[in-house]
């Protein structure tokens, strides 16, 4: 049976133990995680079938809705057995409270009941633990920018705070894309925790004292996630982020895990990323309103 629990009823420890068992789990559904990256999330969780749904939601006009945190690339339904019937069942049984969904699904969804779809995509490239393989599926063009930015190597340090990484990111993809203050304060919170709790690590380049680039990396199970880069104008002078994805893979990254870049649907970050011979995967955005007129029609 399918429940609904509000915030107040989640069992933190059950909850986190439940996503260990689930044949799709991923870090971004942690508790703590949620915790941070949406206060007071709600959820459903069937017990017997060992699959949980957290519902990160929003109240505007005293109207719910749900939305995807900022930072947090899938969510969506997460099963022992995941199949179309769990997610399904589970889409259908989300409270008519909600009156507004934009969320994004895990990649174990490929259809939906309710709503309408929309395909995003994200690049994954398998980390060798051998620093020639791994290179050798690089494009003649990064392996052409690696060779300019190679001076530069030593400029490579992973004493970033995750504060020195938030300002750097306000100043640059911050401000490019307008992000809501509060979402960067969340970010800075979340990647502070995750380097605490040891699941995740930060990797960037400093010239001159100044950080130019850097980049949080989560470190979970079989994933290494490329949570969230920045880099100046500097920092892209000295081609950074072709030289901090490619010490991670060949230096760093753990042989048998999964690099995910955590994007992008943006052609020239997917190029980027299939230039270090990632492959593309596809997840589905989420959409449903069933907002009352006339708030329908302007949405």
């Amino acid at each position: 049976m399918i429940e609904h629990l509000e915030h107040r009823a989640i069992d933190r420890e059950e909850w986190d133990r439940t996503l260990a068992g689930c044949a799709n789990r991923n870090w971004y559904a942690r508790s703590w995680v949620l915790d941070i990256a949406s206060p007071g999330w709600n959820a459903l969780v069937d017990r017997e079938r060992g699959a949980i749904m957290p519902l990160t939601w929003r109240s505007r006009w005293g109207i719910r809705y749900l939305h995807q945190p900022f930072g947090l690339q899938q969510l969506g339904v997460f099963a022992r057995d995941p199949d179309h019937g769990v997610s399904d069942a589970f889409l259908r049984a989300v409270p008519a409270s909600y009156r507004y969904w934009d969320i994004y699904l895990n990649e174990a969804i490929g259809g939906v009941p309710v709503g309408r779809t929309q395909p995003c995509t994200q690049q994954v490239v398998d980390i060798t633990g051998d620093a020639a393989v791994q290179r050798a599926a690089y494009s003649q063009g990064h392996r052409r920018n690696l060779r300019k930015a190679e001076p530069f190597r030593e400029l490579i340090t992973g004493a970033i705070s995750a504060r020195e990484f938030t300002a750097l990111f306000t100043a640059t993809t911050g401000a490019r894309y307008g992000i809501p203050d509060r979402d960067l304060q969340m970010m800075e919170l979340l990647i502070d925790k995750a380097i605490l709790r040891g699941e995740a690590c930060m990797l960037g380049m400093r010239d001159g004292g100044q950080v130019v680039a850097a980049a949080c990396i989560v470190e979970a199970e079989d994933r290494a996630i490329f949570l969230k880069s920045a880099a100046n104008e500097r920092g892209h002078e000295l081609h950074a982020m072709f030289l901090l994805v490619d010490h991670y893979l060949t230096r760093m990254g753990r042989a048998g895990r999964v690099f995910d870049f955590a994007g992008s649907n943006t052609p020239s970050v997917a190029r980027f990323n299939a230039g270090f011979g990632a492959r593309s995967a596809i997840y589905l955005r989420l959409l449903r309103n069933a907002l009352p007129a006339p708030l329908r029609w302007l949405k």
